[in-house]
C-alpha cells in the first residue's frame, strides 16, 4: 500500500493543472456576481419600489436573467472543476485505503437497494446517489453511497388547487458489506423513539414499528434497549448475531455517527444508514486544489466509514456462509 504523501505527488501535477481551472471559475464568479447579477437586481429592485406593488413583479425576470448568467457564466466552470478534481483525487484516496477499492462519482447505490434495505417503509419518488465507493476493503465486499430519497406528497386547497411537494425520506450515506453468513431470516436495528418519548406505553408502540413478519426483540443490554429497538423474523438468529460485543460495537457506532443510524441484517449482508447533511466528498472552491489538509479531509471523510467495518468485525469471518 502506497502512504499518502506517495499519493499527493502522483496527484500533484494535476492537482496545479485544477488549480489553474479553479483561479478560473472564482474569477468568471466575481464577474458574474458584479457584472450581471447585482446591477440586474438592483435596477429590479427600484423598479418594485417605483411601482409598487405592481411593480414587484420585476423582480421575477431579474432573478431568472440572474440565474441563466450565472449557469453560463460561472456555474458550469464550478460544476467541471468539483468534478474533475473528485475523479483526480477520490480514486487515488480509495485505492490508497485498500487496492481492491474503486471510485465513480455518477454511481451510487441503486435505489433497489434502497429499498430492499427494508431500513424505511416509504418507496421513494425521486431519488438521487452519487459518489458510489465499491470493492473490496480488507476482503470484505461493499457498496458506499451517498444518496436522498424523497416521497412526493400532494395536497388540494379550499379552492381545488393542487400542489406537489417532496419530502425527504432519507439523506445520507449507505454502506452495503458482506457479513460472511447466510442469514435465515430478516433482523433491524432502529432508532427507538417510541420508548424514550412514552415510557412504558412506548414499549407497546415499538411492537407496531416493526418490519413485514418480524417480532420485537428484547435484548438484556438495557443501554442498547434505551438506544435502539431490533425486530427480527428469527429470535433466535437475532440474538446471535447480536452479540454483546456486536451490540457495543453498534452502540459505539451511534455515539459516532448520531441516534438516527439504522442498521439491517439480511441477505447474508449488513445494510447501513447514516444521516449526512453536510457536504461528502466535495472539495472546497475557496480552497486552493494543491491544498494537502482538504486532500487529507477527503481520506478522513472515506475511512470514518469504511472503518465501520473493522468496527463490527467483518473480516474476521467468525461465521462461515454455508
Amino acid at each position: 500500500m502506497r502512504n499518502f504523501e506517495q499519493v499527493i505527488e502522483e496527484v500533484y501535477p494535476t492537482l496545479q493543472a485544477l488549480e489553474h481551472d479553479r483561479a478560473v471559475y472564482i474569477n468568471k464568479k466575481s464577474n458574474c456576481i458584479w457584472g450581471v447579477i447585482v446591477p440586474v437586481m438592483v435596477c429590479a429592485g427600484v423598479a418594485a419600489m417605483v411601482f409598487f406593488p405592481f411593480g414587484i413583479v420585476a423582480l421575477i425576470p431579474g432573478g431568472i436573467a440572474s440565474a441563466v448568467a450565472w449557469h453560463f457564466m460561472a456555474g458550469k466552470y464550478g460544476n467541471a472543476y468539483i468534478r474533475s478534481y473528485k475523479q483526480t483525487v477520490i480514486e487515488k484516496l480509495a485505492n490508497l485505503i485498500d487496492p481492491g477499492l474503486h471510485y465513480d462519482q455518477q454511481r451510487g447505490i441503486d435505489s433497489r437497494y434502497f429499498v430492499a434495505s427494508e431500513l424505511f417503509t416509504s418507496r421513494p419518488d425521486r431519488y438521487n446517489t452519487e459518489d458510489l465507493i465499491y470493492g473490496e476493503f480488507a476482503k470484505t465486499g461493499l457498496q458506499l453511497g451517498e444518496l436522498h430519497a424523497e416521497d412526493r406528497r400532494t395536497s388540494t386547497d379550499s379552492k381545488g388547487n393542487t400542489r406537489t411537494h417532496y419530502v425527504t425520506i432519507f439523506k445520507g450515506l449507505m454502506l452495503i458489506a458482506d457479513f460472511h453468513k447466510h442469514f435465515h431470516g430478516r433482523t433491524f436495528v432502529l432508532p427507538d423513539v417510541a420508548e424514550k418519548t412514552f415510557g412504558g406505553f412506548g414499549r407497546a408502540l415499538q411492537k407496531l414499528g416493526g418490519r413485514s413478519g418480524t417480532e420485537l426483540v428484547q435484548l438484556e443490554d438495557t443501554e442498547f434497549e434505551k438506544s435502539f429497538a431490533v425486530y427480527s423474523t428469527d429470535q433466535v438468529e437475532a440474538r446471535y448475531i447480536l452479540s454483546p460485543a456486536m451490540m457495543r460495537r453498534l452502540l459505539d457506532m451511534r455515539n459516532r455517527f448520531g441516534k438516527d443510524v439504522r442498521i439491517a441484517f439480511k441477505d447474508s449482508c449488513v445494510w447501513i444508514a447514516v444521516p449526512h447533511t453536510s457536504t461528502y466528498l466535495e472539495p472546497d472552491t475557496k480552497v486552493e486544489a494543491t491544498d494537502r489538509v482538504q486532500i487529507g479531509k477527503m481520506m478522513d471523510e472515506i475511512s470514518l466509514f469504511l472503518n465501520v467495518i473493522e468496527e463490527l468485525d467483518l473480516n474476521t469471518r467468525i461465521w462461515t456462509k454455508v
